[in-house]
Order: structure tokens, then sequence, then C-alpha cells
């Protein structure tokens, strides 16, 4: 998926997606300057999920039992 910044708002990078829908993001969200016009590929990385939940599911196993 592919996100276009279209503006820069107040702290916010308004961008629009490949649906055309547009939304607004808090600058401090990404982790490198970004401007107008810049295209912004978005990934969903399930091995990094997974691994996420093991570690949570391990710390609530630690707190609960």
């Amino acid at each position: 998926m592919k996100w276009i910044v279209d503006r820069i708002e107040e702290g916010f990078a308004v961008v629009e997606a490949e649906d055309t829908k547009s939304f607004a993001i808090p600058l401090d969200a990404f982790d490198c300057e970004i401007s107008e016009g810049d295209v912004i590929n978005v990934t969903v990385d399930k091995a990094e999920t997974e691994k996420r939940k093991e570690t949570i599911e391990s710390l609530m196993n630690d707190l609960f039992v």
C-alpha cells in the first residue's frame, strides 16, 4: 500500500491513500523528515507481529502465573 503526502499542516502530514481517502498523521510518527509529494510505503510485517505477540504473552504469563 502506498500513501502520498499531500501537504504538511500544523504538525501533521495529510496523506492520500491509493483509494483517494485522505487522513492526517502526526509528523512525530515518522522516523525521518517528510515533505509534500513523498511516497510512503506501508507494509505489514507478520513475523514481527508474531514475535511481539509471543513477547507480550510471555510477560503476561510471568505477571499473572
